[in-house]
């Protein structure tokens, strides 16, 4: 009886956990950005818009469900640039001369990104 009822006191604890998707890399500035604020890495500006689970297909065609994250990259100049990103962990995407990996999705509602920025 106490092993079930310790049982239903874990599973009740991690009804509450925050999901995440966790790829490691290496190299660049480690930056965090909450979800509904811009984070800057010299003249890029990197906002997070959004973050949900959904499928996707990785870089290697296997599709996937998981979290994505919806990202906008900006760099100011004349004329100024700016490109969304739909992107998991593990995903790398580049502008300019800007190469960001996504290293890390937590969360959905009041998520964080953790990026690798070069």
């Amino acid at each position: 009886m106490k092993d079930i009822l310790l049982s239903a006191l874990i599973l009740v604890g991690l009804g509450g956990c925050v999901p995440v998707e966790k790829v490691p890399g290496s190299g660049g500035e480690l930056i965090q950005i909450k979800q509904s604020t811009v984070g800057t890495f010299q003249g890029l500006k990197i906002g997070v818009a959004n973050i949900i689970e959904a499928e996707y297909v990785t870089e290697a065609g296997v599709k996937k469900k998981g979290l994505i994250a919806a990202l906008t990259l900006f760099i100011d100049g004349n004329p100024p640039q700016e490109k969304d990103f739909q992107v998991h962990a593990g995903q790398k995407i580049a502008m300019d001369k800007y190469s960001v990996y996504v290293e890390e999705i937590r969360g959905t509602t009041k998520g964080l990104v953790t990026l690798r920025v070069q």
